[in-house]
């Protein structure tokens, strides 16, 4: 990390402290159409819980609040016990919003955990049985996914500092059931990158691609803007794209509602309104054979019992 960038975050911190908590859309788990093949809750910022087919992948667990001193903007829409049982657990890297220790010891010990290589140092403590580090282009089985690391523009680190020497960051492409998820984590707009995750993963379903933070109405080398994010959605031939990393921390900095209303304006300069959804947190979307819908329907809460992954 460049120390530009690492003075760069103080702004985004000192800001971020004053951010008023606003409600997700959504509190529970919404109900699912298990007619369908795939489907996906964001439950705020990147975490992400899908399905393909019978199979659940959970993206970036992050269910807690406070960052140390900075506060979410939005809380998670869910509680742990409130998760299902997910087959395996993904992690684009190491920064305290991304790898939440406290989430992850919630989850069930029998989730599969996949972190970029290089983070090995920071998830010796975790309780899941199998952690495995994937380099770039390296894929393990689990049931029946396969998860793919794929190359992002992002920086490594957890601490600040030790950012200069370790470089832990990671995409995946999630596959099942003849369904392809492409997961940015966190990232900037690199379209080699991204154009070679499209080659070689041709036929991505689902895009989940962070429009935020920034400032200005530019993104920058670490962190896509609303415009990077659709061109890195075009360049990676997706089919359909999720928004996130927006709406959870750091809105007070760059503007809380800056990230959503950019995506619009610029979804209608291109065109592209029927094939990006802007969740509101909490919110389910699925692809059904008639084509994609969204719902906020409840499903039934279960009875805390302290579990999670029951």
């Amino acid at each position: 990390m460049q120390p530009r960038l690492a003075a760069g975050l103080l702004p985004i911190v000192l800001a971020s402290c004053v951010a008023i908590p606003r409600p997700p859309a959504v509190l529970g788990m919404p109900r699912d159409d298990p007619e369908a093949r795939l489907s996906a809750v964001w439950i705020g910022h990147a975490t992400v819980l899908l399905r393909l087919g019978d199979q659940r992948v959970l993206t970036d667990p992050n269910l807690s609040g406070l960052l140390y001193i900075v506060p979410r903007d939005t809380p998670a829409s869910v509680r742990a016990y409130e998760i299902p049982f997910v087959h395996a657990v993904v992690i684009s890297h190491m920064h305290f919003d991304h790898f939440d220790r406290p989430t992850l010891r919630s989850l069930s010990p029998y989730s599969a955990l996949f972190y970029p290589d290089g983070g090995q140092p920071y998830a010796i403590s975790l309780t899941q049985y199998r952690r495995e580090p994937l380099a770039p282009w390296q894929s393990a089985r689990v049931g029946k996914l396969t998860i793919t690391a794929v190359p992002v523009q992002h920086f490594g680190g957890r601490y600040g500092l030790d950012a200069f020497w370790n470089r832990s960051y990671t995409g995946y492409v999630i596959e099942a059931d003849g369904l392809k998820v492409f997961f940015a984590g966190d990232t900037g707009n690199a379209p080699a990158l991204f154009r070679e995750v499209g080659e070689r993963f041709p036929g991505i379903d689902l895009a989940l691609i962070p429009i935020a933070p920034y400032r200005g109405d530019r993104g920058n080398r670490v962190h896509a803007n609303p415009s990077d994010a659709l061109e890195i959605f075009r360049v990676v031939g997706a089919r359909h794209m999720i928004p996130i990393h927006y709406e959870g921390y750091y809105g007070n900095w760059g503007g809380y509602d800056k990230p959503r209303r950019h995506l619009e304006e610029a979804l209608a300069r291109e065109g592209l309104g029927d094939r990006v959804f802007a969740l509101r947190p909490g919110e389910r979307w699925i692809l059904r054979d008639d084509g994609p819908v969204v719902t906020r329907e409840l499903r039934r809460r279960p009875k805390e019992t302290g579990v999670a992954g029951r």
